[in-house]
């Protein structure tokens, strides 16, 4: 099981690479497509600070009485879209400071848990499953890692 201290770890370095990406991305480089399906960098960023607070939002799930699943019906794009277009007109670094905000709000979440919940085996309603700490790392690590890789690309 990952510890406290390994959550934090991975949570500071990601925060700081997500940060190192957007500094060395040129002006240019934000309208830049990303996704064939149409996002460009800036949409990607907006979806990464959208999905930031990923860490306190696992750890509520797993406080929760019986396992959430999302549902048959969910519209995982539409929801994304929803998310993406309510941060629309903002600049880079506010979403790089909501960004560091969730981070600093998750980080102080997981330093308070109680190792009772860390230790709880848990299936996130994306799939992943392990005690709670692991699914922490391991969602950040595939899906705002993954995002990052694809930012970087357009750098």
């Amino acid at each position: 099981m990952a510890s406290k201290d390994d959550i934090v770890r991975h949570m500071e370095q990601l925060r700081a690479e997500i940060e190192e990406a957007v500094s060395a991305m040129p002006e240019d480089g934000w309208s830049k497509c990303v996704y064939e399906s149409g996002w460009n960098a800036y949409q990607l960023l907006s979806h990464i600070a959208s999905m930031s607070g990923t860490g306190g939002f696992v750890l509520n799930l797993a406080r929760m009485p019986s396992a959430p699943s999302l549902g048959a019906g969910f519209d995982e794009d539409g929801f994304n879209a929803r998310l993406v277009a309510e941060r629309e007109g903002r600049s880079t670094s506010e979403l790089v400071g909501e960004i560091g905000a969730n981070f600093a709000r998750d980080v102080a979440a997981i330093r308070a848990a109680p190792e009772e919940v860390l230790t709880k085996q848990f299936r996130a309603p994306w799939g992943v499953e392990g005690e709670v700490a692991d699914v922490i790392i391991e969602s950040l690590q595939g899906h705002l890692g993954l995002h990052l890789a694809d930012l970087r690309s357009a750098i």
